[in-house]
């Protein structure tokens, strides 16, 4: 067996038996757990271990649409066409959420989440409400702009203590006059002092705070021109994000003699179009090389669209200046002869062509969807799926030989040069 063959094969062994004692004291080993998710789902299973929080079929089709943790471990999730907000608790002891109660009823399609100070806000429809602690609801915002398009959704607190909304267009091609639509709010806690931060988006499904910003997401429309790609997008007060005139960075869009593109601010990042991205969360936890300090995106696919672009869930790296070095594949990903599931990122769309065969071998999402991620106090990364189901990643403990799996120009790798880059062959890119 060629030298290299042999050392990554001793990784994987390494890394294996490293998986069976690598769990924090008093769990059992990954593959010792009742609540392991084998044959499908796949994600790197020498540095996570896949469990299922909850299964419920019945509850499909859309399920849990976003996803909130709160300090103390309880899981939150919505579920839009039933009015709820679901409570997920630990009911054995073992620190993964299992028992699900209803937490809030009778709510106008809760559709985004954010935990602060023992209360839980959630927006839905044209209202956004506060739940307090002991399950009683208060209506705080009741005359937003509901209707056609895409209503409100992601939510998020920040610092200054002022909760952050992402307001849908009402459209996919036309000009619209609505003040805040397509926009992001801002409001204190109370909902008042209502304020547009910033303009310009067609669906900015959710909002996360990371490195002190604001970030949100957005999608072009389906079949747009020039195959426009979907967004990430870092917030500046003020700013303008371009549609209906622009999509992406210099797509165009809908005419416009009033203002083009290069008033814009252009996406941090792009994903492939179709990717549909749906939910963020700021991932602060060194569990593994590579996490620390990175931004989780749910990209959710279109299933009207032929091609399987999204059906997946990244990890983005930075640099100190707030630009994107690549992404890692966290789900799903299928080690196969020394493939890495990550991307450097060079300006394009990000869209995983080479991985499309993990989806379409049933190892992976489809053709269930990905909608909603939530990180645990303790770095436990929550996901909820259509069909009624949420998982949990659980980082393992990586024993250093486990390097050898992962290339240097992989955040991955311990000593991650991103300076070093893929290797230009035609055989390394297709890792």
């Amino acid at each position: 067996m060629p030298l290299p063959a042999l050392l990554i094969l001793l990784a994987l062994l390494t890394g294996l038996a490293s998986g069976s004692h690598a769990q924090p004291p008093g769990l059992p080993a990954c593959k010792d757990r009742a609540t392991l998710v084998e044959g499908e789902l796949y994600a790197d299973n020498i540095r996570w271990c896949v469990e299922s929080v909850l299964h419920e079929p019945q509850l499909a089709p859309l399920a849990f649409t976003a996803l909130e943790t709160a300090p103390d471990g309880r899981l939150f999730a919505t579920r839009p066409l039933a009015g709820q907000v679901m409570l997920i608790s630990d009911s054995d002891g073992d620190s993964l959420p299992d028992a699900m109660t209803s937490y809030a009823d009778g709510l106008r399609l809760p559709n985004g989440l954010a935990y602060h100070a023992g209360e839980l806000y959630v927006a839905g429809g044209g209202y956004v409400y506060k739940v307090s602690a002991s399950g009683q609801v208060e209506v705080i915002v009741d005359d937003l702009p509901f209707g056609s398009g895409y209503n409100s959704g992601g939510l998020a607190i920040g610092a200054d203590e002022r909760l952050y909304l992402a307001m849908g267009a009402p459209c996919d091609f036309c000009a619209f006059d609505e003040r805040e639509r397509g926009v992001i709010l801002s409001m204190r806690l109370d909902g008042s002092d209502r304020q547009i931060i910033a303009s310009g988006f067609r669906n900015p499904a959710d909002l996360a705070f990371f490195r002190g910003q604001l970030w949100s997401l957005d999608s072009a429309p389906s079949q747009s021109p020039g195959d426009a790609p979907d967004e990430l997008n870092r917030i500046e007060p003020g700013g303008w994000y371009g549609f209906p005139t622009c999509l992406g960075e210099d797509k165009p869009g809908l005419p416009s003699d009033i203002r083009g593109c290069q008033d814009s601010i252009a996406p941090v990042m792009t994903f492939g179009s179709g990717a549909l991205p749906s939910s963020l969360a700021a991932y602060a936890h060194d569990s593994l090389p590579g996490t620390a300090d990175s931004l989780i995106v749910v990209l959710s696919g279109d299933p009207h669209q032929v091609d399987m672009v999204g059906y997946k869930v990244i990890m983005i790296s930075f640099d100190a200046q707030d630009q994107p070095l690549g992404a890692t594949l966290l789900m799903p990903y299928r080690y196969q002869g020394g493939r890495q599931a990550y991307l450097p990122y060079r300006g394009e769309g990000l869209a995983w062509e080479r991985f499309i065969h993990i989806n379409e071998l049933g190892f992976g999402f489809y053709p269930q969807r990905p909608l909603a991620v939530a990180v645990s106090p303790q770095g436990w990364i929550y996901i909820s799926v259509t069909g009624g189901r949420i998982i949990a990643l659980r980082a393992k403990p990586v024993a250093a030989d486990n390097d050898q799996l992962y290339p240097r120009w992989t955040p991955m790798n311990r000593r991650f040069d991103p300076a070093l880059g893929p290797p230009e062959s035609k055989e390394a890119q297709s890792d």
